[in-house]
């Protein structure tokens, strides 16, 4: 039986919830609220000893690490959906998920840290001085590089959903509320819209990211 600990709160929590839900996976849900320390207790950090979320359970075999998870789902519960059985095509969308840990999601997380700490905990945490600073020049090129990727196709791989879309995705799971200026990349909007259309991601939604489409 698949056990998956995570939390739509989180950008990882989230595309692994969103994902199994496309797939039409039916773990047991158990909810950590990791901004509330529950990471940190001993029965959790018994089944994942760096207190992080999402980890699955599959019977005896533990796994962390989102994008490892995502792809995981997909091959031995998914009949590959969402993935390739081509080399060439794990590849591609393989490269979409090391760019999004390696490079997407650390930046975003320089950029939005302090405005997600303080909506999950505003009577700890301060907002930030002058609001999310979208113009950070590491962004920039992340961006543009994306903005190029979805001039010419719907998706980051091609005419086909994949888990690099659920991947990449995640971390806009704060955009809206960030108040991201979405006009300066319209391909990259459109490309947002299409997964927020998505039954599986809308099902993910959560306060206090829920917003209304632009």
């Amino acid at each position: 039986m698949l056990t998956l600990y995570t939390t739509p709160l989180s950008a990882n929590g989230r595309k692994i919830l969103a994902a199994s839900n496309h797939l039409g996976l039916a773990p047991e849900i158990r909810l950590v609220n990791v901004y509330r320390g529950e990471g940190r207790s001993p029965q959790y950090l018994a089944i994942n000893p760096s207190g992080k979320i999402p980890t699955l359970v599959d019977g005896d075999f533990t796994l962390s690490e989102s994008n490892a998870i995502l792809q995981y789902l997909c091959e031995a519960h998914g009949e590959y959906r969402l993935w390739s059985r081509e080399p060439k095509g794990r590849a591609a969308i393989a490269r979409w998920l090391f760019w999004e840990s390696a490079h997407w999601q650390p930046v975003l997380i320089a950029v939005l840290s302090s405005f997600v700490g303080h909506r999950l905990l505003p009577e700890v945490l301060p907002p930030p001085p002058g609001g999310v600073h979208w113009d950070y020049e590491l962004l920039q090129p992340l961006l543009q590089m994306l903005e190029s990727s979805l001039t010419a196709r719907p998706f980051l791989t091609g005419e086909t959903l994949t888990i690099a879309d659920f991947s990449v995705a995640g971390m806009m799971t704060y955009f809206r509320a960030a108040n991201f200026p979405f006009q300066r990349t319209p391909s990259l909007a459109r490309w947002y819209a299409r997964i927020d259309a998505l039954p599986a991601w809308r099902s993910t939604e959560t306060s206090p990211w829920t917003m209304p489409p632009p």
